[in-house]
């Protein structure tokens, strides 16, 4: 009795095992994904900005740099990748704002997991009156789907306003914006593009945090902060401490905390 119990369930057993193999024999190895058989690109910033107001009147158009990484595996030879314009959700336009540039020049080097994207922005006299708005995607290619951060926000002008990185940790240092404060900051560390002058190893460093999509910036306050007192002391030593129009008083009585 018990030998018929075992031979019905080896049987049984045996015939399971024969549906298994049937089932796979149709799937070769090269069509069950795994999980980084693909490596996903994104944007690492989700809003950028360029004015033309810091360049002399010859300047006409400027090549932009826009920063991409993946988290994935180093690659042992270059890698070409792609972004295109999104003109619904655009208002600059192609051939009048903006030029895409020539698609080799979109790449991602040997051994690292980031790279810079370019586009040609155009010097219009609308961009006195009124910003243009670029939003760019992520395309998937042969080397990269798009990854979390797939969409970038480009606004464009040819005047001077509130720059992106003058974020919350500039209003508690410097105070409340105004263009004549920037322009002042500006001329202190020396920087001619509007760019900000805090944004090197000296004075910060960068940080993804679990969750978000793009990096945060983290500044080393032993060195900004020592700066800014300068900044102070340059305000009133050198610039004759001068008068703030828009605020009514002295700069160097509105900067923030330091």
């Amino acid at each position: 009795m018990k030998n018929n119990i075992y031979n019905k369930v080896t049987i049984a057993g045996t015939s399971l095992l024969v549906v298994l193999l049937t089932a796979f024999s149709g799937c070769s190895v090269d069509e069950i994904e795994t999980f980084d058989e693909h490596d996903y690109l994104s944007f690492q910033k989700s809003n950028m900005a360029y004015t033309f107001a810091f360049s002399s009147d010859d300047v006409k158009s400027v090549e932009f740099e826009i920063p991409v990484a993946y988290a994935g595996r180093y690659s042992d030879t270059d890698r070409a990748f792609v972004f295109s314009a999104v003109p619904d959700k655009s208002t600059a336009q192609e051939g009048v704002d903006y030029q895409m540039v020539d698609a080799a020049q979109q790449i991602i080097k040997a051994g690292t997991n980031s790279g810079m994207g370019k586009i040609r922005l155009l010097r219009t006299a609308a961009l006195k009156e009124e910003p243009k708005k670029l939003v760019l995607a992520i395309a998937a290619n042969d080397n990269f789907l798009p990854g979390v951060a797939d969409t970038l926000t480009v606004n464009i002008s040819d005047q001077i306003v509130k720059p992106t990185w003058w974020d919350w940790n500039m209003d508690r240092w410097l105070g409340q914006y105004t263009k004549t404060k920037l322009l002042l900051l500006l001329e202190f560390m020396g920087v001619e593009d509007g760019s900000n002058p805090f944004d090197t190893e000296e004075y910060c460093h960068y940080v993804l945090y679990t969750g978000y999509t793009e990096p945060s910036i983290i500044y080393h306050e032993w060195t900004v902060m020592p700066k800014f007192r300068e900044f102070h002391q340059w305000l009133i030593n050198t610039k004759n401490n001068p008068m703030d129009p828009d605020l009514g008083m002295p700069v160097s009585e509105t900067l923030g905390t330091f």
